[in-house]
């Protein structure tokens, strides 16, 4: 009976589903058909469900503005499709990752004892998580939890203060804004029932677009209740024996609040790899152009959040599955065991990041700005794309069903006999 060979993916959200579903659609088949040899795919994640976290800034607010089992698919759904005998899928976290034998280390619990898995073929999709639990990736009760939590403290209360002036922070401000006090009308404003302030360090909201753009957010957050302030940042933070939090701002002011939301940026998930494959961010060390961990040996990727070639943006992720599907099957097609480290012949495709504006914010349920590929979007295309339910029951059906995701045929000097 022939070896196996394992390909690995780490992590179970858009990245690793996706590549997932390519990997066993339009790579395995041809591929064992090939080589002579068994390709099995792996995927390692911690928890059972993929979350939307897209959506969190509505129903971390309120269940009853977007039920939290909306947020989230059971991976079974998903995975049940894929022949059996070709995929694998292990609830485990990563724990470790051994570049000289090629094996990844997992632990399916806290306590539980440090399995090993050999590789072949390697794909790092951990992503990154926030300063906050119900904005975050990990194990999906710990996420329902949290998110119930913050529903509770939302309801109660009069005072809230969210920092983090990119797309998670003004929309859950928004978010807050239209729950609490209300929807505004054509020609009025409802009074403030709750003090609602979001603070950014930078000059401008949702810096990732123009600063017309970012004033048009700033506009529509004032009528909702919500008060802008900027170039400001949060150097301490204190809780209080009743729960409020004290902040300690920048210029010295000390502020506090019922409920304090760090929505303030991202860190990646990679605690559990070595410390030469990451930049000084916690990054992996991507190539930029084939999206191969070079430093790891071959058959090695990063996509997603977790690359240092990555903004932290789904746009950017769409360029990059294509490209390293791609570089993936030409390195698979092209493995000789009498010389592994042999490149793939040919041309690599390449990854080039797109540059110009792709981004749609929602501003509660009937507003929103956005640009794509350099034209602004106006707000009631926004609202009617996204603003009705974030957009989830149109991905969860793309997710699970998989229909959407197209082959990325060899063009050229890409092909590998």
């Amino acid at each position: 009976m022939p070896d196996q060979r394992n390909i690995v993916i780490l992590g179970s959200s858009f990245a690793g589903i996706q590549s997932a579903q390519y990997i066993i659609k339009y790579i395995l088949p041809s591929l064992n058909a090939k080589s002579g040899v068994k390709h099995h795919l792996y995927v390692i994640s911690p928890s059972p469900e993929f979350y939307y976290m897209p959506a969190a800034p509505r129903t971390s607010v309120s269940v009853s503005r977007l039920p939290v089992d909306k947020l989230f698919i059971s991976l079974d759904a998903i995975f049940d499709k894929f022949p059996k005998g070709d995929f694998t899928f292990i609830q485990a976290s990563a724990s470790g990752l051994d570049t000289g034998s090629r094996t990844v280390l997992y632990r399916r619990g806290d306590k539980a004892a440090e399995e090993k898995l050999a590789y072949h073929a390697l794909i790092i999709a951990t992503g990154t998580n926030t300063h906050h639990p119900a904005f975050s990736s990990q194990d999906s009760e710990i996420t329902k939890d949290a998110i119930k939590d913050m529903n509770s403290q939302v309801s109660s209360a009069k005072n809230i203060v969210v920092v983090g002036g990119g797309a998670t922070g003004v929309e859950t401000a928004a978010e807050l804004g239209e729950h609490l006090n209300g929807k505004p009308g054509w020609f009025s404003t409802p009074p403030r029932k709750v003090n609602i302030t979001l603070i950014t360090a930078s000059n401008q909201l949702i810096p990732q677009l123009r600063p017309a753009i970012g004033k048009s957010a700033e506009a529509t957050l004032k009528n909702l209740g919500v008060e802008v302030r900027y170039n400001t940042r949060v150097t301490d933070t204190r809780q209080g024996d009743k729960g409020q939090t004290t902040l300690t701002l920048s210029k010295g002011e000390k502020i506090e609040t019922d409920l304090y939301l760090p929505l303030h940026g991202v860190f990646p998930n990679s605690s559990y790899l070595p410390k030469e494959l990451l930049n000084s961010s916690g990054y992996v060390v991507t190539n930029s152009a084939t999206l191969r961990v070079d430093a790891a040996g071959p058959r090695v990727y990063a996509l997603g959040d977790i690359s240092s070639v990555s903004r932290n943006k789904i746009a950017d992720l769409n360029d990059m599955l294509p490209v390293l599907h791609t570089n993936l099957k030409r390195d698979l097609y092209a493995f000789n065991p009498s010389n592994p480290f042999a490149p793939a012949p040919g041309k690599d495709r390449e990854f080039k990041l797109m540059q110009k504006e792709m981004l749609g914010v929602t501003l509660g349920t009937s507003s929103g700005v956005g640009a794509v590929a350099g034209w602004r979007i106006p707000g009631f295309i926004i609202s009617f794309l996204k603003g009705r339910d974030m957009m989830v029951g149109m991905v969860a059906s793309a997710l699970v069903d998989g229909s959407r995701l197209k082959e990325s045929p060899w063009k050229g000097e890409e092909v590998v006999a």
